[in-house]
């Protein structure tokens, strides 16, 4: 009998007992291509000794100190680090300790910027339906992860949910022959019927999560969305902790569609899963006005700023720069797409194939023509993933309802950085061989 209190307790695991690049291998000796990157969490790969040798020669350099008290080398280095690849216009970095704490802090910096400007109304946030941001009571109320939220339910925030950049699925644009960008504009609509001046940021997964993996909006959404922010003083939070860092094959998603956001919340990547770790990333406008105005952020965590944290992520840092793993994915990923859209050609299932560098998702349909997902109770999904983790390979099972809560299925790939072509191909292949026995 385990001690922990299962994540799943009609799930029997296997154990993990170490990992090498972008294998895990369990205590029986099987090994398992980790096609998610562990939940989109590792990019270096996996067994990079060479961070725990470097913590090693550190000794007690590398102590604990409480943010409040103290910074550390290790904080600031590794801040400079970041803001050296980040957008143009972001000035500062808060460290934290994984994505739903960056996001929960993003949600109060931004209540208590306008709180301090004399914007005393502006309390109420704007996010996206089939959006994740996060598993805090906070953060979930800004998700727009109907299965997970509905548990919880009575403990939600007020939180006003807008229609995703979704064009596969999108209402607006299902007779128009394409985007039109209804998707954006419903945020002006929102933020007028709730009235500007009660409004105070919004948040947008910069490529959708596993809600409905790999959306990726049209080139002009986000300048649409930065334009309509920007005429009602409301600030755009950018959550990039699983699209963000390398992923995409740039620094950070956002810089595609050249827009600064007013903030940048990411994690996982940042880490590379060798240390608990995530960030805001906070730009110009609200940095400058805390600091010349002296004013403490009202906010904080224990471990904010961990030193041993933070030294890690900056040898992480120092890896991907000197591997090039920070655009390595835009290159890498085109042979995934090319492979996964051949995929399409030859399974009628599979509906769309979608995302952007190391970040795929694949949607499947029980009828391409009218787009009709399966039946739940076929638990096409589940049987996927369990097909493919059997041939040794391991995918991220896309949360139930991408149809806007009518079902749906759908696969998140984010294998780590440092993947072959080869070892895609046994990706592709084993999804190949998947698909062929239960479609």
């Amino acid at each position: 009998m385990s001690s922990i209190f299962s994540r799943d307790y009609a799930s029997e695991l296997p154990t993990a007992v170490r990992g090498s690049g972008v294998y895990l291998y369990d205590a029986d000796g099987k090994s398992y291509l980790d096609g998610m990157g562990s939940a989109g969490v590792v990019g270096i790969g996996h067994g990079r000794t060479e961070i725990y040798q470097a913590l090693a020669a550190a000794g007690d350099a590398v102590t604990f100190a409480y943010s409040a008290q103290f910074t550390t080398p290790w904080q600031e280095e590794f801040g400079k680090s970041i803001l050296s690849v980040a957008p143009k216009g972001i000035e500062s970095v808060y460290f934290v300790s994984g994505g739903s704490e960056a996001n929960e802090t993003a949600l109060k910096l931004a209540r208590q910027y306008h709180l301090e400007r004399g914007d005393t109304q502006r309390q109420k946030i704007i996010s996206r339906w089939q959006s994740y941001h996060g598993v805090t009571i906070a953060t979930l109320s800004l998700s727009g992860r109907t299965s997970w939220r509905a548990p919880y339910t009575p403990y939600m925030l007020p939180v006003i949910h807008i229609a995703p950049p979704y064009e596969y699925r999108c209402a607006y644009c299902k007779d128009k022959g394409g985007c039109t960008l209804d998707c954006a504009d419903e945020l002006e609509r929102a933020i007028n019927l709730e009235g500007p001046e009660t409004v105070s940021a919004f948040f947008a997964e910069t490529i959708v999560g596993t809600t409905a993996s790999g959306l990726v909006p049209r080139p002009d959404y986000y300048k649409r969305i930065r334009e309509i922010c920007d005429r009602y003083g409301i600030l755009f939070v950018a959550d990039e902790v699983l699209a963000g860092y390398g992923r995409t094959g740039r620094p950070f998603a956002i810089q595609d569609w050249d827009v600064v956001p007013d903030m940048i919340t990411c994690g996982k990547a940042i880490g590379s899963g060798y240390a608990p770790l995530g960030a805001v990333l906070i730009n110009d406008k609200i940095t400058n006005f805390f600091r010349e105005s002296r004013k403490r952020f009202v906010h904080g965590f224990t471990y904010s700023g961990h030193p041993t944290s933070c030294f890690i992520g900056q040898q992480v840092f120092d890896i991907m720069s000197k591997e090039g793993l920070f655009t390595r994915a835009g290159t890498i990923g085109k042979h995934l797409h090319a492979r996964l859209n051949d995929l399409q050609q030859r399974h009628p299932c599979i509906g769309e194939v979608r995302g952007r560098g190391l970040y795929a998702g694949v949607e499947f349909v029980a009828d391409r023509a009218t787009r009709a997902p399966f039946a739940a109770e076929k638990n096409f999904t589940s049987r996927l993933v369990a097909g493919m983790k059997d041939r040794g390979v391991i995918v991220g099972g896309g949360v139930p309802g991408a149809n806007f809560g009518q079902g749906g299925d759908h696969i998140q790939i984010t294998p780590p950085f440092i993947v072959s072509e080869a070892e895609i191909d046994q990706l592709v292949d084993a999804l190949d061989d998947t698909i062929g026995e239960i479609a």
